[in-house]
């Protein structure tokens, strides 16, 4: 929007069904004072998504609101039992006057973008960040009621407790990990990554040994090991790989109309996991799928069914057939644990 947006205007976008809304994001850092809070709030609020930054635009766009939109956002979060939920409630007073509940609102945004940074894991920068949310003690107090309140956090939100290792802190993460231990599901996986982060006490240390010790044992036993000995790789202390083949144009077809991946991995709790997509070039963003594990079928659209992972590439094949595609070999993206002669092997086996 080139220039500021007269009230109807900013009205209008409002009011306009969010996938038709190309202005919002201006539109919502540019609101006036007297703009109705309920709407504004509504289509701040509907920013928040479920993918794997649920917050960030929210947070990012919507810093500096109005104080009475402030004030009807969180009307509405109010029973939201999401992570964010916790964090914002427990940091903005509500009954504190209009200067402080902006400031509190805008240090509370920028907590949630704190914590969804694209730093790589054990960067500097990604060190840096959790432990300056961990030095401050009403953010600590925020995540930490997040932590006990929810099941499902971010891995962000429990390195900063991690980091802090308080006691208060701990009581929060030893749930989650309690929980990883226990189940031995794929979040073991996930919350091993926390020790790089992790405040070096007794706790923290017998903790995540016991998470090795499991994680280990787990791997010994993986189905994955089997697939491996099955290809002629003998018995690898660990095996995997993953895969992904696009198609190629042909017959008027677009390039990569279809595409499918593949994971196999003995680390993993999931250690089988195929997927193929079809796009159609008219609706790219609605791909239909065929998605499943070796124990569990995520979807079906394309009606090609499953397969056990030693016949992946009959599947492969049948499916190809099925969608009258063809698979772009050449173009075979192949990372693996195994080298030289078997990762030929490897792939010779993928061709079928």
């Amino acid at each position: 929007m080139p220039k500021r947006p007269t009230p109807l205007e900013i009205e209008a976008v409002l009011r306009t069904p969010y996938h038709e809304r190309s202005n919002l994001l201006e539109v919502l850092k540019v609101l006036p004072d007297d703009v109705d809070p309920a709407l504004a709030a509504r289509a701040a609020v509907g920013l928040i998504g479920d993918s794997y930054h649920p917050t960030w635009l929210f947070a990012r766009t919507c810093r500096r609101l109005p104080v009475p939109v402030i004030r009807a956002s969180l009307a509405l979060l109010e029973s939201d039992r999401r992570p964010h939920g916790f964090i914002i409630r427990e940091y903005v007073r509500r009954d504190a006057k209009d200067d402080v509940l902006a400031a509190d609102w805008d240090e509370a945004m920028q907590v949630l973008l704190g914590l969804e940074t694209t730093y790589a894991w054990g960067s500097k920068q990604k060190r840096a960040k959790f432990q300056t949310l961990a030095d401050q003690p009403r953010v600590l107090q925020a995540l930490q009621t997040a932590a006990v309140a929810c099941e499902q956090v971010s891995l962000d939100l429990l390195a900063v407790l991690a980091a802090d290792g308080s006691e208060a802190s701990l009581d929060a993460l030893i749930p989650h990990i309690e929980r990883a231990v226990r189940q031995q599901d794929w979040e073991l996986d996930r919350l091993q990554a926390l020790r790089t982060h992790a405040r070096a006490t007794p706790v923290m240390e017998d903790l995540f040994s016991r998470m090795k010790a499991l994680f280990e044992a787990r791997q010994a036993r993986s189905p994955a090991l089997g697939l491996a000995k099955e290809l002629g790789f003998g018995e690898p202390d660990a095996f995997w790989f993953q895969v992904h083949i696009s198609s190629p144009a042909f017959d008027g077809a677009p390039a990569y109309q279809h595409q499918v991946h593949l994971s196999v991995d003995s680390r993993s709790a999931t250690w089988f996991h195929a997927s193929l997509s079809a796009s159609n070039p008219a609706d790219i963003l609605r791909p239909r799928s065929t998605s499943f594990t070796s124990d569990k079928v995520h979807c079906d659209d394309l009606g090609l069914g499953t397969c056990v992972p030693s016949a992946f590439p009959a599947w492969l094949a049948a499916s190809a057939e099925r969608l009258r595609t063809r698979w772009n070999f050449d173009q075979l993206s192949l990372g693996t644990s195994v080298r030289g002669k078997k990762r030929n092997q490897l792939e010779r086996w993928l061709r079928g």
